[in-house]
């Protein structure tokens, strides 16, 4: 007879965002470790405690440390475990602190609540069904129900979870994942790009997508967009790039100009080249120009690194305005705002409109005169948005480094990004290791020179094409 199996509360948080990472942790033992964030600590700083003695995935040893602590009735656990076998699975849970309140139970005049910490800014369902999931194991154990779950989010900011309305699409959650996890083989593979770029799956599934030349892989095909293209018979790139789109705007609620751009798209992939999708737009050129990039920690509420490429008609040079300590953030704008001044004309690309948002923010805070905030903004250039607007490229997302690597350029640091940085910088602040303020100055340098690099293809790429001819309604 085969054990029953065991399913633990990361199984049922990422079930919510993609069944098929749930499976692949299930099948390989993954044990994903909470991330170390300030918020974090924050919170857990609130209710000192202790935590069990056990190590992953000894689930027995940890459930019994824990219900020793709760014999205890010390004022808080965390990382406790939380077991219940049920005829069907044994149910682990791993609730980020336990809270001791007054009130009976098994144990004497206490009880205790969960505390789940998330890094999301609003209550999502998978944080409400992980909240009632651990309250549901609780009740089990220590014979009374906690008064609510509760979320802290960033800020931070405690939310309760009414268990009343979060238990029952928890369990009918809970069944789908069991049901999941029973299956012999994975869940289809679908490539999100804004769920998977933190997954350890992610190299994993992208090989098995690339090898079924998956629709996953054309960027802008969403799952709803999927399932209509998969009722006109198109399952692949190669099908969607020899496909009509007159015949996928009649058929489907996708209308003419996003046919257009997906099937065109998809050429791009198939034919493993750039291609023009609509009227050619002249990037503001000059002489003298400065690319842009920022690194910011928003826990932090800290602009921490300026990164500035002048490129004059003599010379290429870096400058990197870095505040070593958070309350330096004034003195690098005020470098920034004289450095930027120092050519008053000069355009100011950067990629997607982080940027420019920012210099605005920045301005406020500081009490920058308006009409100098507003002369910055007005020459700055939004590469990303000029390069979606008119061109398709064959890569799998619109990021600078899906772009860039495609364009042929490499980052000293190739999997690192910006969440990465603020861990450098958080780690630079605690640590003093200067090796982690050079390693955030090196990858944002890279940003910087990645810009250029993208702003000189797609300056060349706008002087040689011609736009296709595009679908239109007739109705």
């Amino acid at each position: 007879m085969n054990a029953k199996p065991v399913i633990i509360t990361e199984h049922l948080f990422y079930y919510h965002r993609c069944s098929r990472r749930s499976f692949l942790d299930y099948r390989q033992g993954v044990v994903p470790q909470p991330e170390r964030s300030r918020h974090r600590e924050q919170v857990t700083g609130r209710w000192p405690g202790v935590a069990p003695a056990y190590q992953p995935p000894d689930w027995e040893s940890g459930f019994q440390a824990t219900l020793e602590l709760m014999r205890q009735g010390v004022p808080a656990i965390h990382q406790g475990v939380l077991q219940v076998v049920t005829p069907a699975a044994v149910l682990v849970g791993r609730p980020d602190v336990l809270i001791r309140e007054p009130g009976s139970s098994r144990w004497g005049d206490w009880h205790y609540r969960p505390l789940e910490i998330r890094l999301g800014q609003r209550p999502k369902p998978e944080y409400q069904a992980v909240a009632a999931f651990h309250s549901w194991l609780l009740a089990q154990i220590q014979a009374v129900w906690p008064r609510w779950g509760e979320l802290a989010l960033p800020g931070p900011r405690f939310l309760r979870v009414n268990l009343e309305q979060a238990l029952p699409p928890m369990h009918q959650m809970l069944a789908a994942c069991l049901d999941t996890l029973k299956q012999p083989d994975a869940p289809e593979v679908f490539i999100s790009r804004s769920r998977c770029q933190l997954c350890p799956w992610l190299d994993y599934c992208s090989t098995v997508a690339k090898q079924k030349h998956h629709l996953s892989l054309v960027p802008g095909v969403t799952m709803k967009r999927y399932e209509e293209l998969q009722t006109l018979g198109l399952n692949r790139i190669d099908d969607l790039a020899q496909a009509d789109p007159l015949r996928i705007y009649n058929a489907t609620s996708l209308g003419i100009n996003t046919s257009n751009k997906l099937v065109r798209q998809a050429q791009a992939i198939a034919q493993h080249q750039a291609l023009s999708v609509a009227p050619i737009t002249r990037l503001p050129q000059a002489n003298i120009g400065y690319f842009f990039d920022i690194e910011a920690d928003p826990y932090l509420d800290c602009v921490y690194l300026h990164g500035v490429l002048l490129v004059t008609p003599q010379e290429q040079k870096f400058y990197s305005l870095v505040a070593e300590q958070v309350h330096q953030e004034g003195r690098i704008w005020q470098e920034l705002l004289t450095l930027l001044e120092r050519h008053p004309h000069a355009p100011i690309y950067h990629f997607c409109p982080f940027e420019p948002q920012t210099i605005q923010r920045l301005g406020q805070r500081y009490h920058t005169e308006p009409q100098r905030i507003q002369a910055i903004r007005q020459r700055c250039v939004d590469l990303h948005a000029r390069l979606v607007r008119s061109v398709v490229l064959p890569v799998e997302n619109y990021t600078l480094k899906a772009i860039a690597r495609w364009l042929g350029f490499g980052w000293q640091h190739p999997r690192a990004d910006g969440a990465q940085c603020t861990q450098w910088y958080n780690q630079w602040l605690h640590t003093g290791d200067r090796s982690y303020l050079q390693a955030l100055q090196q990858y944002n340098q890279d940003d910087c020179f990645a810009t250029y690099h993208l702003y000189r293809w797609l300056v060349d790429f706008m002087s040689t094409q011609t736009p296709p001819a595009v679908h239109r309604s007739t109705g």
